[in-house]
C-alpha cells in the first residue's frame, strides 16, 4: 500500500522519535510526546497497551470513553511469510485519538507492541487475527480501560482492520455508544477473495454476525480506496441494515483521514448525544 504525503507529514514525527527502535517503541515514544497515560493490562489471555487521554473537567464527566482501534500493520512479510512483528509503521488510529478530545484510549492487539505470552503465535495476527479469542481478549482490556477512566459508556473508531474488531467487540459490550469505522473490511470473506488472500479461517467474520446492534452506527469508507473497496462491504449492510454507511470522493485508504478528522469526530459526538441514556 502506498502512504500518502500527507500522512507521511503527520507521522515524521513519531519516525524520528523512533529512530532506530522497534515499531512499538515508536509508537510509544509518540503517545508520550502526546502526554498520554500507558497502562500495562493483562485481561484476558493476553497483556495488551492503553494509551489513555484522561477526561480533566466537567464537562468530559458524561462522557463516552471513545476507544481507538488501529488497522492490521504488517501481518505478512511479502505476502508470504508471517511477519515477525506486525506492529503497525503507520499509527493512524493513534493520530486520530491524538486529536480526540478526552477521555479517549488506544488498545493495541494482543501480541503485537512486542507483548508476547506463551500463547502468541503467529496465527494471532495471520489467519486468526480476528478470532474469538482476540475479541475476548480485547473486550476484556476495553472494559479494563473504561474502569481506569471511569466512563460509563464506550464509543468504537476503527480503522482498516480495526473497523472489523471494533464491531466485533462492540457487540460484546453491554454499554456500547456509537461505533464508527474507517476504510473497514466489515466482510473479511469478501475482501479476502477480492485480493486472492488467503481466507482468515480462525477469524470472526463481522459480515456473518447475528448479534443485536442496538446502537447508531456510521463507516466511512474512500471512494478511490483499492485497499478495502467499498464493493467489497456490500453484504454487512444487507446483515446490518440500519448501519450507515457514507463514501467520501476524494479519500482513500490513507487519505485525507487525519486532515479531517475534526468533522468526523462532531459525528461521533452527534451519535452518542442521540443515544445517551
Amino acid at each position: 500500500m502506498n502512504l500518502s504525503i500527507a500522512l507521511n507529514a503527520v507521522l515524521a514525527a513519531s519516525v524520528v522519535l523512533g529512530g532506530c527502535a522497534s515499531p512499538g517503541k515508536q509508537l510509544e515514544r509518540r503517545a508520550r510526546a502526546a502526554g498520554l497515560e500507558i497502562i500495562q493490562v493483562t485481561a484476558g489471555e493476553f497483556p495488551s497497551l492503553v494509551y489513555l487521554k484522561r477526561g480533566v473537567s466537567s464537562s468530559h464527566a458524561d462522557a463516552p470513553l471513545t476507544v481507538f482501534l488501529e488497522s492490521d500493520g504488517l501481518p505478512w512479510r511479502d505476502g508470504r511469510q508471517p511477519s515477525a512483528d506486525p506492529t503497525t509503521r503507520q499509527p493512524l488510529a493513534l493520530e486520530l485519538l491524538i486529536r480526540s478530545p478526552a477521555p479517549a484510549a488506544y488498545i493495541t492487539r494482543p501480541c503485537y507492541h512486542g507483548l508476547r505470552s506463551d500463547k502468541c503465535s503467529v496465527d494471532y495476527w495471520t489467519g486468526a487475527r480476528y478470532s474469538a479469542e482476540v475479541v475476548e481478549s480485547m473486550v476484556a482490556t476495553v472494559r479494563e480501560a473504561q474502569r481506569t477512566s471511569g466512563a460509563s459508556r464506550v464509543a468504537f473508531v476503527g480503522y482498516s482492520g480495526g473497523g472489523a474488531l471494533a464491531v466485533l467487540i462492540a457487540e460484546r459490550i453491554e454499554n456500547t455508544a456509537s461505533v464508527m469505522t474507517i476504510a473497514a473490511n466489515l466482510d473479511t470473506q469478501a475482501w479476502t477473495e477480492h485480493h486472492g488472500y488467503l481466507p482468515l479461517s480462525g477469524s470472526l467474520n463481522p459480515a456473518m454476525s447475528d448479534l443485536a446492534h442496538p446502537w447508531p452506527e456510521l463507516h466511512l469508507q474512500g471512494a478511490n480506496d483499492a485497499v478495502v473497496p467499498a464493493t467489497t462491504t456490500a453484504s454487512y449492510f444487507v446483515r446490518h441494515p440500519g448501519a450507515q454507511q457514507r463514501t467520501l470522493e476524494g479519500f482513500d485508504h490513507v487519505c485525507c483521514w487525519v486532515r479531517d478528522w475534526p468533522r468526523f469526530a462532531a459525528m461521533i459526538s452527534a451519535m452518542n448525544s442521540a443515544h445517551a441514556p
